[in-house]
């Protein structure tokens, strides 16, 4: 299998909006589609496949569903397992957080159970257009341009942010292990509004989001660290011990860690900082 990733900053007009622009493209020779798990990530995101469309995976009832050319992904709760064909192509738009909620105006939380939308149903026909152009690019920076340009025509749709939106990053960059109380002292609120608008921009209560953002760092750690033990990368990751771990790895993900290092040990390329390698 021949890959290319790309990983691109956002047009500086974009940069409270879009956190980043990743383009990832695998040709596959096997007549066989390649499939791996892939962890409930805390982004939000925009992704176009303007060839092969990709399969997942409920992993609950099994059944398969193909993802749309563009496909908006609000908040995944649990492992999805994807399915790539021998041509695929993907460019992902992901938002800073709670930017999608103030584009698309709906609230996150009714997001979850339809795990997807269309793009095209969202933003109309121009999205066959964004997609027709992203296959007929000339090369990978052309692609970004592309993307760029798709999303500064949304750019005066997009809601101002409040002040949760200066708080949520927070979450990210301590880990998942900042106080809630500490959070919502910062956006200067009550509990009860910051749980209601948390839930709203982010689609789960903030204490569901701490801890997916703590799960999904240990996955993409171990991941890029095999040769760790998962005790390494529980307090790593800090966690109490290795059983809550293995606790958030039966909610999030179905499986315990060690299916997940031997379906690792099986796909063709793997996460680094939750991008394709």
């Amino acid at each position: 299998m021949t890959r290319k990733y790309c990983f691109y900053k956002p047009h500086p007009a974009l940069s409270s909006v879009v956190n980043n622009i990743l383009i990832f493209h695998a040709k596959n020779e096997l007549q066989t589609n390649v499939t791996f798990p892939f962890p409930p990530l805390p982004e939000h995101c925009i992704l176009f496949y303007p060839f092969d469309r990709p399969f997942a995976e409920d992993i609950n009832t099994k059944q398969l569903y193909q993802l749309y050319s563009c496909t908006i992904a609000g908040q995944h709760t649990e492992r999805t397992v994807l399915s790539l064909g021998q041509n695929h192509l993907m460019i992902k738009i992901g938002f800073q957080p709670g930017a999608l909620q103030r584009l698309l105006g709906l609230p996150m939380h009714e997001m979850i159970p339809c795990i997807s939308y269309d793009g095209e149903d969202v933003f109309g026909q121009n999205v066959k257009y964004v997609t027709d152009a992203f296959a007929n690019a000339a090369s990978y920076e052309v692609m970004k341009e592309i993307a760029d340009n798709f999303m500064l025509t949304l750019l005066q749709k997009i809601k101002k942010p409040n002040n949760i939106d200066f708080v949520i990053p927070l979450i990210l960059r301590h880990g998942g292990m900042i106080k809630i109380d500490a959070l919502v002292r910062e956006a200067c609120m009550s509990n009860r509004q910051f749980e209601r608008v948390f839930k709203d921009r982010m689609g789960v209560s903030p204490k569901f989001y701490s801890r997916l953002v703590r799960f999904s760092k240990a996955w993409v750690f171990k991941e890029d660290n095999p040769n760790l033990t998962w005790t390494d990368i529980a307090y790593s990751c800090n966690y109490f011990d290795q059983m809550h771990l293995i606790r958030d790895f039966k909610e999030f993900a179905n499986y315990n860690p060690s299916e997940i290092s031997e379906a690792f040990k099986k796909q063709p390329f793997r996460l680094k900082n939750g991008i394709f390698h």
